[in-house]
């Protein structure tokens, strides 16, 4: 074994003459990077493994043969060199990384390699670029796709330090006014489990900033409050407000049946499809249905969609529980969607390195006919150096008055009140056990932010549907006597001023939709970036539809 050559090899040579008669730039070894990869261009961010077939056990190849002497050692080894294999292939994706491997018995089919190579290259594309210009009375954001268009914003009215990125998103945030539609191109989405629509506001936001109209053909939520919310922002051409298996009543690879023809006839492949399936069912707050509840199979009929309707592109969000479920409903649907020729990728995502300034981790899938998206290089291209605080997000708030459910505060009972003001007298963030019930008095107690102050230099612990209530987590006011006001929550949430709650009229509804939602700022990058692959496929024309001839076109659904 110690014989055998480890770079240089005849299959390695061959790729990199063929890379040199394309004109490609490449370096050999990528000395310092996860697996060291035979071939690699750190600027572009794309590596090569060159396999031999033999020690990489390359599946179903004639050259794949276990030697007949020693045949258990054999069998662990080669299972090993596989298994490193993809964890090195991983951990380099996760580095921003796009990888090809190639076997050494394609680099004896020359013109089937050189289509695989160039296949590969065409996808490193030029990402979306965004450029902040900032004057005396307003900073601009201009993405560098298509007819993107400047999107120029009044400064905040509580200008902190930080970059470009920070004062144009902070502007938005205070904001009053829906900035301008584009007239570019319609981008089509339909939005399942929408909520009141914090996923679709992420992609109408990445439409803005490309110069495409954003058009909602389709939004479907039970829960009648957050849908009608949905409409006041979106307008969508169609709603369904009840059960989605009346919608999508087929099974996974069946037929479609006579409802899912007609929704399929009517969608008309739109570009993007959001999913938001519920997700208490694997939230780890359920301590009494976890990884078991029935709205866990809720899932699949997103995998359902995609099979009838056949979207172009898939973002679907969840906790990250959800790929421990019992039902397998991320690996099925996985499944499932490759075997539909889409590229599907998924990973778990901190928003807040993507700038949200709350503590809040969601898994994401996303599938495309487009592109292989490359999350965690996404996410690298967004990624904050600073985490944005709590005073970042609401310092402008603290002295807002209101008597409405969405500026006032929620009302607390005198034991709740005195906790507050003994964090306040003793400049606390953490409430100490005397000062709490008596079942949080253990000192083995895991409810530390229970009770608790924000703090205005760190993120906010997570916002959930309970942020009013002192005792559903770390959300009393950092310097105020009080819990969180849902504007405070929605600004949190990453929810401009501009969109509208107004037809809320019940505090219940108000906190659960925004403790429900997805902040934006995912569905932004992700689809500024589904955007980009777009521009960038060359099969793709200027879209022959206007958002009337759509609407036109679009029944109500029953």
């Amino acid at each position: 074994m110690r014989g055998v050559r480890r770079s240089s090899t005849a299959p390695e040579l061959s790729v990199c003459r063929l890379l040199k008669s394309m004109g490609t730039s490449f370096s050999i070894l990528g000395k310092g990077l996860p697996g060291t990869p035979d071939i690699v261009n750190r600027r572009q961010r794309w590596a090569i493994f060159v396999h031999g077939c033999f020690w990489h056990a390359h599946d179903g190849c004639a050259k794949s043969t276990i030697p007949k002497t020693n045949i258990r050692f054999w069998k662990r080894k080669f299972l090993a060199n596989k298994a490193r294999d993809a964890r090195k292939e991983r951990e380099l994706c996760h580095r921003g990384f796009d990888v090809l491997c190639i076997w050494e018995c394609e680099t004896n089919r020359l013109v089937d390699l050189q289509r695989t190579i160039t296949q590969f290259l065409a996808k490193q594309r030029t990402p979306p670029r965004e450029t902040f210009i900032l004057d005396r009375t307003s900073i601009s954001r201009r993405i560098s796709i298509g007819s993107g268009i400047s999107t120029r914003l009044p400064l905040p009215t509580r200008l902190l330090s930080g970059d470009g990125r920070d004062v144009f998103e902070q502007a938005l945030l205070q904001s009053k006014n829906v900035p301008p539609t584009p007239t570019g191109a319609p981008f089509t989405t339909v939005d399942l489990f929408s909520g009141c629509g914090g996923f679709s506001l992420g992609a109408a936001e990445a439409c803005r900033a490309a110069g495409r109209q954003f058009v909602s053909l389709l939004a479907a939520d039970m829960n009648t409050a957050s849908l009608a919310v949905f409409k006041d922002n979106f307008s969508p051409l169609s709603t369904f407000d009840k059960d989605i298996v009346l919608l999508l009543d087929g099974e996974l690879g069946a037929a479609p049946t006579k409802v899912e023809q007609t929704l399929a006839a009517s969608l008309s492949t739109p570009d993007l499809l959001l999913a938001g399936p519920p997700c208490q069912g694997y939230s780890d707050l359920n301590n009494h249905t976890r990884r078991r509840d029935s709205r866990n199979n809720l899932y699949n009929r997103v995998a359902r969609f995609v099979e009838v309707v056949k979207p172009r592109h898939v973002v679907i969000e969840n906790v990250p529980g959800v790929v421990h479920g019992k039902e397998y409903a991320v690996s099925k649907t996985k499944a499932h969607l490759e075997s539909l020729g889409y590229h599907v990728t998924q990973d778990i995502v901190d928003l807040t390195s993507l700038g949200v300034p709350q503590r809040r981790r969601r898994h994401v899938l996303v599938a495309s006919k487009v592109i292989k998206l490359n999350i965690p290089q996404v996410i690298r291209r967004y990624h904050c150096q600073k985490d944005r605080t709590v005073k970042w997000a609401i310092g402008d708030l603290a002295n807002t008055k209101g008597t409405d459910i969405f500026q006032a505060a929620a009302k607390l009972s005198p034991k709740n009140i005195e906790r507050i003001n003994y964090l306040r007298k003793h400049s606390l963030i953490d409430l100490p056990n005397k000062m709490r019930p008596k079942c949080h008095q253990n000192d083995k107690h895991s409810y530390k932010s229970m009770y608790g102050r924000l703090s205005y230099l760190e993120p906010a612990q997570t916002i959930t549907s309970g942020f009013g209530s002192p005792g559903q987590g770390r959300y009393i006011h950092p310097s105020r006597l009080r819990t969180l006001t849902p504007h405070e929550a929605a600004r949190i949430q990453y929810f401009p001023d501009y969109f509208d709650f107004s037809s809320v009229r019940k505090r219940a509804e108000l906190c659960q939709m925004i403790g429900n939602a997805v902040p934006m700022k995912l569905s932004y990058v992700l689809t500024l970036e589904l955007i980009a692959a777009d521009a960038n496929d060359r099969k793709i024309m200027t879209l022959p539809e206007t958002s009337d001839s759509i609407k036109n076109r679009l029944p109500q659904l029953a």
